[in-house]
């Protein structure tokens, strides 16, 4: 197989490549790499009551959590179908380190002749599986008990026969999987790559359809309201289970866990953007650039295939990077500056994290209290308005808060019906701004351009009235004073004017045929013999222009 060698992969001591330390600590819920905020609703207990029992943690933080290992490298294929035949997928890299010579990290992910290789929708599930194991016994049991219309719920699936075939599916094909893992499975307690071999889970077991639509009916009778995603309420009591296998459960119960805005990852349209995402969510940690070589990252991080020259991986990659960077995840970068050339054939990858990629400042009490305010003074609900305060950033919320206030202010008509649901959903839903919105901040600051430019443009109306002003002030000045050199020209005996014409003949030999070019140079003259000063141009002092 090709093998592939990253720059810039270098580690601080034992941890993941390019300097980021998997390293959590002891305790599942309190990890420092924790850093976006949940957007679903803490889990509720039911009229069935709690599967779990005691062992569930009703105080547990309402947060959602992706395995390291298994956002590092890929264990799905991109397709939702693999050729047939194809059982087998290998991914690697080389790990520069600086306390020792490179390893290469590799992993075989072997499945069954029957059920085949995951695909990115089995990926989506166990994403959620992870999920149901926070909600129900916050990592403190491999066996969770389940059902397959909460699941459906979580990830946002329809209702229908073929979801729940497909859950059944992902599931079947997961306790088949093998993954082998040599030098590339974190050990979190031992601080150190180490190799593993282990199926992703032990056993599953799927109570029959009959008895899963009897439990539905029955717990239909006990909840009302409206259905909501990830809400446990609605949900009949779980039935059916699933095991982690022991390798994995050690690393979730080591804390080799990040948290993961579960509802922007099932947001995102295209497998090979879900697939970026969980990469680049993971080495965003501590730092908002990245670089990789592009081979690498796409090939054995993503999973595009091997055979794709350089241009070809660019257009792959081209749609995901699109939908991050519209959704604010990563910032819009130019392809010049998005690739850089490090010799023919060989490119790096350039990223920037966006400001919905960003570590949140934790905000403070008054500014909760602000923010809850400002909601409820717009007809949302005290205990709707708290819940979305503590869900979402505050920039989000005054972002959002700004948009509904700009339309509210221009009577827009999808505020008629009810002012206060629209703010709602507008946050729950992230509604996207008008297109002829502008935000505030950019209000102000054109505001002010604006404000500039008139300012600018009065002074220099002002400057050109008061040179117009001037300039008429200057002719009429002009003209008062030839009126007077032409009276006293006129007063002047007829041998005075004669004899002022021969010296200036007599000094400018060349004009003695242009009466109109004499004239200035006799008005000078006589100033000058008057002691004033010579005028620029003057009118004609004679009656005609011909020849003297």
């Amino acid at each position: 197989m090709l093998q592939n060698s990253g720059t810039g992969d270098g580690e601080a001591g034992p941890g993941p490549a390019l300097g980021t330390l998997e390293a959590g600590p002891k305790t599942v819920d309190k990890t420092d790499r924790d850093r976006t905020p949940s957007l679903f609703d803490d889990p509720e207990v039911g009229d069935g009551g709690d599967a779990q029992g005691e062992g569930a943690d009703a105080s547990a933080e309402p947060a959602f959590k992706d395995e390291l290992n298994l956002a590092e490298f890929p264990i799905a294929a991109l397709a939702d179908r693999i050729p047939d035949g194809q059982t087998t997928l290998v991914f690697e890299d080389r790990l520069d380190r600086r306390d020792g010579p490179p390893i290469v990290r590799r992993l075989t992910i072997m499945g069954t002749a029957k059920h085949g290789l995951p695909t990115s929708m089995d990926d989506e599930v166990l994403v959620g599986l992870i999920q149901l194991t926070k909600r129900w016994n916050n990592f403190t049991e491999a066996k969770v008990n389940f059902s397959r219309y909460e699941l459906i719920e979580l990830l946002g699936w329809p209702q229908t026969g073929q979801s729940y075939r497909r859950i059944e599916e992902a599931l079947h094909r997961w306790v088949g999987i093998v993954l082998s893992y040599e030098n590339a499975w974190w050990d979190n307690a031992a601080k150190s790559w180490v190799d593993e071999n282990f199926h992703v889970l032990d056993n599953v077991s799927l109570y029959d359809r009959e008895r899963r639509r009897q439990t539905r009916g029955a717990s239909s009778t006990q909840t009302t309201g409206s259905r909501r995603r990830g809400k446990r309420g609605n949900a009949p009591p779980p039935l059916s289970s699933f095991k982690w296998n022991e390798v994995i459960f050690r690393s979730f119960q080591s804390g080799n866990l990040k948290q993961i805005d579960l509802e922007f990852y099932l947001r995102l349209r295209l497998p090979t953007t879900k697939r970026v995402f969980r990469f680049l969510d993971k080495r965003f940690y501590r730092c908002d650039r990245l670089e990789f070589d592009l081979r690498t990252l796409a090939c054995e991080h993503i999973g595009l295939s091997r055979s794709y020259k350089p241009t070809e991986l660019k257009r792959r990659l081209r749609p995901a990077i699109a939908e991050l960077e519209q959704h604010g995840f990563l910032e819009p970068t130019a392809e010049e500056d998005r690739y850089i050339r490090k010799a023919r054939g060989h490119w790096q990858i350039v990223f920037v994290r966006g400001p919905r990629g960003r570590s949140p400042i934790e905000p403070t009490a008054e500014e909760l209290a602000e923010l809850a305010e400002a909601l409820t003074s717009r007809g949302v609900a005290i205990r709707t308005a708290s819940e979305l305060v503590e869900r979402h950033a505050p920039e989000f919320l005054r972002a959002k808060i700004a948009i509904f206030d700009w339309m509210s202010a221009r009577d827009d008509k999808r505020l008629a019906r009810n002012r206060a649901g629209y703010l709602v959903s507008s946050i729950r839903e992230d509604y996207g701004a008008p297109d002829d919105y502008v935000p505030p901040a950019d209000a102000d600051q054109l505001a002010r351009a604006e404000a500039a430019v008139a300012e600018e443009e009065r002074r220099r109306r002002a400057a050109e009235l008061a040179e117009a002003e001037r300039l008429r002030a200057a002719e009429a000045a002009e003209a008062e004073r030839q009126a007077g050199l032409r009276a006293r020209w006129a007063e002047l005996p007829k041998e005075d004017r004669d004899a002022i014409t021969a010296r200036v003949k007599a000094t400018h030999p060349g004009l003695r045929r242009w009466k109109t070019m004499l004239e200035p140079l006799c008005l000078a003259a006589l100033e000058a013999h008057l002691g004033g000063e010579t005028p620029p141009g003057q009118g004609s002092l004679f009656t005609s222009d011909g020849e003297e």
